[in-house]
């Protein structure tokens, strides 16, 4: 990366995916419907050729939170790391958006990615609550994510439990929704995601 990446528009995709014991029903579903989701970045790349595309993935769960695909530029021909869950342990949902998005924007900085010229859409999936994390409180998430929010950053909350609507509220996402605990739903709901994503790149772009 070098100074001119300051002048181009920038779209990162950020996903936070559960990775807990009670996911590990969801697990084929899940790492295959990522895969899905992957392969319409790379083409909107094609698509959308005035958009850099920029990938990041952390999951959450197995006792830690981790960046399992460093943040990437993705291109038409390039072959992407699939997504590999180890389903175990609590669900630490608020270190792993805490984590995640801090890191992001390290990284960010790092590449001299300016709020004006970069889009950032982060997508968390979980089918549980928030019950095990140590670093971060909801309070300090929600100021996170206001924060973000203010440079533009778009933020989805996909969950199977019943409070996605609260969830939403008290972290001060932009949209919710609930997704059936089953593979038929972690499938449409990546698909929706994928959609929707899609539509606020263009969105965002109609905007120069």
């Amino acid at each position: 990366m070098n100074k001119e990446m300051n002048t181009e528009k920038n779209a990162v995709t950020l996903f936070i995916i559960d990775q807990s014991g009670s996911m590990q029903t969801l697990k084929i579903a899940t790492e295959e419907s990522h895969q899905g989701v992957l392969q319409k970045i790379k083409q909107e790349c094609q698509d959308l050729p005035e958009l850099q595309q920029f990938l990041s993935t952390w999951v959450f769960g197995n006792g830690r939170v981790s960046e399992q695909m460093q943040l990437t530029k993705v291109g038409v021909e390039d072959s992407l790391k699939r997504l590999n869950l180890n389903c175990s342990g609590d669900t630490p949902l608020l270190d792993a958006i805490g984590k995640a998005c801090t890191e992001l924007e390290r990284q960010m900085n790092r590449l001299k990615m300016s709020p004006e010229n970069t889009l950032v859409t982060v997508a968390v999936f979980t089918d549980g609550e928030e019950n095990s994390s140590r670093q971060f409180s909801q309070p300090e998430i929600k100021r996170l994510i206001t924060r973000l929010r203010e440079n533009g950053w778009i933020f989805n909350y996909y969950g199977t439990d019943t409070s996605v609507e609260d969830m939403k509220e008290n972290l001060a996402f932009d949209y919710g929704m609930k997704m059936n605990a089953s593979a038929a739903g972690i499938q449409n709901s990546m698909m929706e995601y994928s959609e929707k994503s899609l539509a606020d790149k263009k969105s965002w772009l109609g905007k120069w």
